[in-house]
């Protein structure tokens, strides 16, 4: 398969299996990215509405250097180094809380299919699971970022569609409303082209499997 046809998938069901057990690992390693930067901004200077545009922006590039990877010989990779550094912050998590969660399992279980992907050098499933990793953070812009004002725009807050999705409680994407005088639901248009495009231009060019 094409590299961008498996990236596009994998973004889909990312997307739609965000909230269940098998997504956990890829959306608890997207958390995991956005506490790291959290602490960082917290020691900034920055004014509060621009704090977002810089979590989406270093989440764009990020997502455009793991699909840049993608075309390099470490690929096969890629899931083992996101998949065990989910693991570590997870470890740390437990420990300092003295708490087993639920999807610690589950991640324990992505790293160990991450391992025995490399063990038996079967590169298919090896790249379909680190383009999990990487699709999950397109998944997360689109998630706090776009669908947040989109809902609340909809007027469509509490219904089926809105519990389905589960979406956070809080968005960074509220931060930068009425920002220039310009709604959230207008700002989203940054975390969107800054979820779709890395996966438009370097989604491609990849080794298919």
């Amino acid at each position: 398969m094409k590299s961008q046809n498996r990236a596009w998938i994998m973004f889909v069901l990312v997307f739609l299996l965000w909230q269940t057990l098998p997504g956990s690992p890829f959306a608890y390693f997207t958390d995991m990215i956005r506490q790291w930067l959290g602490l960082l901004l917290e020691k900034s200077a920055l004014p509060g509405p621009w704090q977002p545009v810089l979590v989406y922006v270093f989440f764009s590039l990020l997502l455009s250097a793991l699909l840049l990877l993608g075309r390099s010989r470490s690929r096969v990779y890629l899931a083992g180094i996101c998949s065990l550094a989910t693991l570590i912050h997870h470890l740390i998590d437990c420990i300092r809380t003295g708490r087993v969660y639920p999807v610690s399992l589950s991640i324990a279980i992505g790293l160990a299919l991450a391992l025995l992907f490399l063990l038996i050098k079967a590169k298919s499933p090896a790249l379909w699971l680190s383009d999990a990793y990487t699709l999950a953070l397109s998944v997360w812009m689109i998630r706090d970022g776009v669908l947040p004002p989109v809902i609340e725009r909809l007027d469509i807050g509490g219904s089926k569609l809105d519990l389905f999705l589960d979406l956070p409680k809080k968005p960074l994407i509220d931060l930068l409303d009425k920002t220039w005088h310009l709604p959230a639901v207008v700002w989203a248009l940054l975390p969107l082209v800054l979820a779709l495009l890395p996966v438009v231009f370097f989604g491609r060019g990849r080794q298919k499997g």
